[in-house]
Order: C-alpha cells, then structure tokens, then sequence
C-alpha cells in the first residue's frame, strides 16, 4: 500500500454515521445504492464476486494494511481506506475480537435479472421468509450442497442485510441468487416446464422417495405459515419424515435436508 490511510477517532464522524444507517435500514441501503460487509472471507467473497469495493477500513491497532489487502484479495482498483480508534471500531463491528475488517461495496442489478432455470437444474424457492439469519443459513447450504441457485418469492429481507451476510459467510455473493414475486415464478417454472414441489402435508409423500435428482424447483416457505396457498395443487407434495414428537423444523434445517438429499438423488442418477 504506498499511500495513507484516513484515520477516524470520533464517533460523530460522517463516515461513520453513514454506515452505522448502511447496516441498520434498508431503505438506506437502496436509497444509497450501497452495503456494508464485516469479516475478512466475507469482503474477499464479496470481491471475488464481482462487487465493487467503495471503502475498506481497519481498526488502527489490528492488522496490517499489506496482510489485509493479500487476505481480501484487493483488486488493482480505486478505492478509499481508512482507520479506526477503538472507540469508533467497536461501535461499529459485531466482532470485537481476532481479525477483522469492514468494507462498504457498491450495489448491482444481479438480484434481479431474468430467472430462465433449465429442467435439469435444481433451484431452491424461499417464499416470505422473515428472519435474515434464515435465509444468511439457508444461502451457505445452498453453496454448500451444490444446487443450482436460490430464488427468494415475495422477500420480506433484504438480500444485503448484514446479518444475511454474516449468516450465509458470504455465500449469499457466490450463490446465483434471484428475487421475484410468486407470479412471475409461476410464469417463469410453467414457460421452462419445471417439476415443482413443495412442502404441504396432505397427501406427501417421502422426499426420500420421490425423485429429486432429475431437476426442478423445491419451495420452502415462511417460519410460522410454511408454503403459501397459492402453491396449493401447482406442486408436487413431499414431506421429510419426523419420528418424534415436534411435527415441523426450522426452515433453514428443513431446505438443508431438501437441497442435499435432491443433489445426492442428482449424483445417484449420474452415475447409473
């Protein structure tokens, strides 16, 4: 790094001001065309993703600017670098402790382009899910396991919401992730002929015997009201098994169980 950084010592300063609004409204962020991203994976995810980076800043005494520009992977780009006294650092980041950095990157149209899915990709639906932490968690599974991509349907959350981020460890910048209204992904699945399934009760069967290994579309729904009655008769019922006595699971844990037993199905069917 050959030049110096701006340093900040007040917690009345704008900068400052600006990003604690960045990270806590949304309309904000849309108003502003930008986000906020904490932790060192999750900026270089971000980076390699393609956003753009507007301001990197460190705490003064944390680490080096040459070992935090290696770790985050700084593309040869302009952008603006700054430092921060402990009191406006901890006012600002979730993590006090260990090796930390905050940048502030510049928002896309990727979210929401066209979704034109193939009939042998498997893509996760989230329909009106409430709780960022949900869908940060539902968004590094889907990194995780493999499948094609998310489609979050009529979305209560911001897709750039910190804690969105944080949840998904960035996965929610390497995911083809799209965000439509439940109209436009019935349009979307009828026009590409997809199979659709979706997680009623009555008259389910299995998601262990019914083949989700030969592409299509799996809608979760919201926390308390599950898949909306609009899906009713459009979908393919399934329903994971449960032997105990709680009859439901958290949405995160039960797209999980749904996005890796249809990629294990997708690899099954390969290898015949």
């Amino acid at each position: 790094m050959n030049r110096l950084p701006k340093v900040i010592s007040s917690n009345q300063n704008p900068w400052l001001k600006e990003v604690q609004l960045l990270i806590e409204k949304n309309k904000v962020r849309q108003s502003r065309g930008l986000f906020v991203v904490e932790g060192i994976v999750e900026i270089r995810t971000a980076i390699r993703g393609g956003f753009k980076l507007v301001t990197l800043a460190k705490p003064q005494q944390g680490i080096g600017w040459d070992e935090l520009l290696k770790l985050v992977e700084f593309p040869t780009l302009e952008a603006e670098f700054l430092e921060l006294t402990e009191m406006p650092w901890e006012k600002l980041v979730v993590r006090k402790t260990g090796t930390n950095a905050i940048a502030v990157f510049q928002q896309d149209d990727r979210f929401e382009q066209r979704w034109n899915p193939a009939p042998e990709e498997i893509w996760l639906a989230v329909e009106s899910v409430e709780k960022p932490g949900n869908l940060g968690a539902i968004l590094r599974t889907a990194d995780a396991s493999g499948i094609t991509g998310v489609v979050v349907c009529d979305g209560l959350v911001d897709l750039l919401h910190p804690q969105v981020i944080r949840n998904s460890l960035g996965a929610v910048f390497t995911v083809p992730v799209l965000s439509v209204n439940k109209e436009q992904l019935w349009a979307t699945a009828k026009e590409n002929t997809l199979t659709l399934y979706g997680t009623f009760m009555e008259d389910s069967s299995s998601c262990y015997e019914v083949n989700l290994g030969g592409g299509g579309l799996i809608i979760v729904g919201a926390e308390h009201h599950g898949v909306s009655e609009f899906w009713r008769g459009k979908v393919n019922n399934i329903q994971i098994p449960m032997h105990g006595e709680v009859d439901s699971l958290n949405v995160s844990v039960a797209a999980a169980l749904l996005m890796y037993e249809s990629v294990r199905q997708k690899g099954e069917r390969a290898a015949l």
